[in-house]
């Protein structure tokens, strides 16, 4: 049986064991008091718990503060913004030097603020389930802490990622622990073997997607991604209405299905991945992003970028212990969120019709 299957428990684990929480900031003074001092004060058992802040060269006195404010806390100042992807690397790094015995991994966003335990709860999770390489906490919204930002995250099968129940209320529909398509790097718990198997970041992804990407990673080779609901983290999400990165989510969006999806997936899903591609153009046109858009292109097809892709390609698929039908099966045909309406609504039911049936013609 693969491993991505039904989550496999074991007994619980005794004894301490060593995480760190990363938090990647940038020029996000304004949100660092509430996350540090909620991640402080947090009872998360026999955990030996290290707090690491990578700074990416705010200017915001960010690192001055979290300097001033808490001496406590590990801080990493770099001397360029590096993304997300290059922040956590140095952040990574670093913990593996400084803090070698880590077991586990905890991925925060400075603009969260965690219920008491968060930190237990996960990594608890992880050492009774055996299969499972990564999980994330039921993130809720802040301040209206009765609503959803994620219980989970899903795959589009032409690689968009959203998130489940984003502003639905909470009312137990999803208090239940279960495997995702990926975790939200907003509050996630790895497990630092498993992150050691499928390497760091890639920094080329700069910004966006960067937990589909390791999340795919894990996935290939067999490892489970879940949703641990006990462990609850407040998110102050707001929804970017005027596509600032949308070059970086279109970009990286593409970049991935090139790289994990196999030749005769791509040939499968060409038809719906073109016509997925005139529909970003005219939405891209109408919004004022087609330059952001054919900068996408232009960075996907340029030699360097298209090697870059043929070695990854090669690794991801060298890696690869799912077959194509396991990894992709629970991939949705539709984009579920609130932004979909109107006439986009309508094309993404086509999407949908196109994906019942080709689903089923994937054997590999």
């Amino acid at each position: 049986m693969p491993r991505s299957a039904a989550p496999t428990t074991r007994d619980e684990p005794a004894g301490p064991v060593e995480a760190a929480v990363l938090i990647v900031s940038y020029n996000s003074r304004h949100h660092l008091d509430d996350c540090l001092r909620s991640v402080l004060a947090s009872d998360d058992g026999e955990i030996g718990r290290h707090v690491v802040v990578v700074d990416n060269a705010s200017r915001d006195g960010s690192a001055a503060f979290v300097r001033e404010q808490f001496p406590q806390v590990d801080l990493v100042e770099l001397d360029a913004n590096l993304g997300f992807a290059g922040g956590n690397n140095a952040g990574l790094e670093h913990i593996r030097r400084r803090y070698p015995a880590t077991a586990y991994l905890a991925l925060l966003n400075p603009d969260t603020i965690v219920r008491s335990g968060w930190l237990g709860e996960l990594v608890a999770y992880l050492r009774l389930h055996d299969d499972t390489a990564a999980v994330q906490a039921k993130l809720l919204m802040h301040p209206q802490s009765d609503r959803f930002n994620s219980a989970g995250n899903r795959c589009h099968f032409l690689g968009f990622g959203f998130v489940t129940a984003c502003g639905q209320e909470d009312s137990g529909q999803y208090d239940e622990p279960r495997a995702v398509d990926f975790a939200s790097g907003a509050a996630m718990v790895v497990d630092a073997r498993r992150l050691a198997e499928v390497g760091l970041f890639d920094e080329r992804m700069f910004l966006y997607l960067e937990d589909t990407d390791l999340a795919w990673k894990l996935r290939i080779q067999g490892w489970a991604v879940a949703y641990a609901p006990s462990s609850v983290v407040y998110h102050k999400y707001a929804f970017d209405k005027n596509y600032r990165f949308y070059f970086y989510f279109e970009r990286n969006r593409l970049y991935l299905v090139l790289i994990y999806y196999r030749l005769a997936t791509l040939l499968l899903l060409a038809p719906a991945l073109l016509a997925m591609e005139l529909c970003q153009c005219l939405f891209a046109l109408g919004r004022g992003l087609l330059g952001d858009r054919l900068r996408a292109y232009g960075w996907l097809l340029s030699p360097g970028n298209q090697a870059v892709i043929r070695v990854r390609r090669r690794q991801a698929q060298a890696l690869r212990r799912l077959s194509e039908r396991e990894f992709m099966g629970g991939f949705a045909g539709r984009i579920e969120h609130a932004a979909v309406t109107g006439l986009a609504r309508l094309v993404d039911a086509a999407f949908a019709a196109y994906w019942a049936v080709a689903r089923r013609l994937i054997f590999w």
